[in-house]
């Protein structure tokens, strides 16, 4: 993604989703599918009145032809008191097409096209509202400074691809830690960061859609771990803390350190591992809200999927959890103590074994 292009084959008619993207392409037959995301230019939006980008423009392209629907994902928090009227821009050289959704689902809006070219969600300027937003962190060693560690934060819309931002961070190590949350474009946040001071100390949430994506504060640190939150104007938790244990070789303390005992439910997961192979049953609910905090990428959620028996899930998401850090094994327990908590109270009150 980035810059690059993303090429894939449908095979026949029917719905396909792009697991960066989240984009849906209805296909009418079998055909090649290109796209990238470019840079909105405000001037293709002249003479529409008050409207503004609401998502990611996408440049779409397939030769056959064969493409009759798209379901752009949008980041709008909706509610019977909360309506955003959203609509598709079709851009053509000069010209400019506003499409009218089908439908306008919690994640995408629907419609029906004819001929590519640029679409981009737009919708109306609305006083200050709350969107679907993520926070993304990226962390690196100084090269030849002891133990200072660079750490990059974005505030991005939900919809944008972690992948896109990401590709930007080759040299940098991706956090995966829960990272959904609400925020108002207009308004200003600022990072809690233990002892540490941002740059900036506080910015105001811009909707950035790409395809370059700038951090929004920067950290420089020389702690092995720092508790990052975010706070807005009035100094309310938008984010609640998350707990980043950092090393140089690894950029991330791997699971099974010792460090671990202190974080709480690390312990209790790799503890109680085999009783829990053996007795979670419903382990792709557990995935789904692994998932959901995207702690758990959808190519990690597809190989669980794909064990046969629940205790062989199990035992892949144990070795999928390695590769997403402390926060990984946390954020297990966490979810295991709402979803099982009668198996997490046995298990708690028994004997351990290993």
């Amino acid at each position: 993604m980035g810059l690059l292009t993303c090429r894939f084959l449908c095979p026949h008619a029917g719905q396909f989703q792009c697991k960066i993207t989240n984009i849906v392409f209805e296909m009418e037959e079998k055909g090649e599918v290109q796209y990238r995301i470019v840079s909105w230019d405000t001037r293709l939006l002249d003479g529409l009145g008050h409207m503004q980008p609401a998502g990611p423009l996408y440049e779409i392209d397939c030769c056959e032809g064969s493409v009759s629907h798209l379901h752009l994902p949008h980041c709008e928090v909706t509610s019977e008191e909360h309506q955003v009227e959203l609509v598709v821009g079709h851009f053509t050289g000069e010209n400019v097409e506003v499409i009218k959704p089908l439908k306008v689902t919690d994640t995408h809006v629907i419609v029906a096209i004819h001929g590519l070219s640029l679409f981009g969600l737009i919708s109306k300027i609305f006083p200050a509202r709350s969107i679907s937003a993520q926070v993304l962190l990226f962390y690196k060693p100084i090269t030849g400074m002891q133990n200072l560690k660079q750490l990059h934060i974005h505030l991005l819309p939900r919809m944008v691809p972690v992948k896109e931002v990401q590709d930007q961070h080759m040299d940098f190590k991706h956090i995966t830690t829960s990272s959904t949350c609400q925020l108002t474009p207009g308004r200003k946040y600022r990072p809690s960061c233990d002892h540490y001071v941002p740059q900036p100390k506080v910015t105001i949430f811009d909707c950035d859609y790409g395809p370059n994506y700038h951090p929004t504060f920067e950290v420089f640190l020389e702690a092995d771990h720092v508790t990052v939150s975010l706070l807005d104007e009035n100094n309310k938790e938008v984010w609640e803390p998350h707990q980043l244990y950092l090393t140089k070789g690894n950029y991330m303390t791997p699971l099974g350190n010792a460090h671990n005992k202190n974080v709480p439910g690390v312990a209790f997961v790799e503890t109680h591992k085999n009783k829990l192979i053996q007795r979670v049953s419903s382990v792709m609910e557990i995935a789904d809200c692994l998932k959901s905090k995207n702690t758990i990428t959808d190519e990690m959620y597809s190989n669980i999927q794909a064990a046969s028996t629940s205790q062989q899930r199990m035992r892949v998401l144990y070795d999928t959890l390695q590769t997403a850090g402390i926060a990984g094994k946390a954020e297990l327990y966490e979810i295991l103590k709402e979803k099982m908590p009668h198996l997490m109270e046995d298990l708690e009150s028994g004997p351990s074994q290993a």
